[in-house]
């Protein structure tokens, strides 16, 4: 019989000390700031755990975990069930379809009722080649595109430097002028995860053209979480501007792998995939969401 209880984020250093990682332990400091720990026992053995954090309104399920030897047994859909039934506000979750257990938290998920949302691509670069790979690339087009971007009175600054002027013309920038801004508000937030010092926005005239948003959680990879230009500018190659600088700080960091997160794929989107990260990537997934709406009880 599997039972789940509500107990001590801390708890599952000591049930699960032997499956920690910097990873698990990443999502359990945010879920320590504000959020729950779910643990699950299957006939009274510590079986699996699921962290819960309090996100931008909803709650997001960071991580979910089953012991090796009691997969398939139905522990984690208990889990994520509890969660579900106890909700009080939107659970969501967002992972990558080339886990390994991707295919099996997704069944879960479409059986409990989960919606899927809209889907993150994941471009991985790495290689040994990495560096020299861009370099050509550089080389033979992208270092003639940004002299000609920074005759036209383009340049570049850095999140860390930018003015507050800047910074409220992210915010208040109408969705119909930049892709999902509303979605990525968050990210120049206090407190946000981004690394300001290679997160770069592009600036013409004193007008915000562009901008990188860049997160390193080790030194030696770092996570492209948003990219985008102006509608305007689609197709122009603005972006490569911020993209090239924001690479030199994190090659300069001894930077071997990186990610590109992007939210859709439209044409500029595939524009700027073929003719820019084609020579950098290794590795493409998805990453997929899924959203639950607890249900409420009405009156007559």
């Amino acid at each position: 019989m599997i039972t789940v209880k509500q107990d001590d984020i801390g708890l599952y250093r000591d049930l699960f000390s032997g499956y920690r990682t910097l990873y698990t332990d990443r999502c359990a400091d945010r879920t320590a700031r504000a959020g729950r720990a779910l643990y699950a026992f299957l006939d009274g053995e510590p079986a699996g755990y699921l962290l819960i954090s309090d996100e931008h309104g909803g709650d997001f399920i960071s991580y979910v975990f089953t012991v090796p030897d009691k997969r398939g047994m139905g522990v984690m859909q208990t889990l994520i069930r509890y969660a579900a039934d106890t909700a009080e506000k939107m659970i969501g979750t967002a992972f990558s379809d080339a886990r390994e257990f991707a295919p099996a938290l997704m069944h879960v998920m479409e059986k409990l009722g989960f919606e899927q949302g809209g889907s993150r691509y994941m471009f991985r670069c790495d290689g040994d080649d990495l560096w020299e790979r861009w370099d050509a690339y550089m080389n033979k087009t992208g270092k003639r595109l940004c002299d000609t971007l920074r005759r036209q009175g383009y340049s570049t600054v850095l999140l860390s430097e930018a003015s507050e002027e800047l910074l409220e013309q992210y915010r208040q920038t109408p969705t119909s002028e930049y892709k999902n801004p509303l979605n990525h508000q968050h990210l120049i937030m206090p407190g946000a995860e981004v690394t300001k010092d290679v997160s770069v926005l592009c600036v013409r005239n004193g007008v915000l053209s562009a901008y990188v948003f860049a997160y390193m959680p080790e030194r030696r990879s770092a996570i492209f979480k948003t990219l985008s230009s102006s509608a305007a500018l689609h197709g122009s190659g603005v972006i490569l501007l911020p993209i090239a600088e924001s690479l030199a700080r994190v090659r300069e960091r001894g930077c071997k792998q990186f990610v590109f997160s992007m939210d859709g794929i439209g044409d500029h989107a595939n524009s700027f995939r073929d003719k820019v990260l084609s020579v950098l990537i290794s590795k493409t997934s998805k990453r997929i969401s899924y959203v639950y709406y607890p249900k409420r009880e009405t009156n007559v």
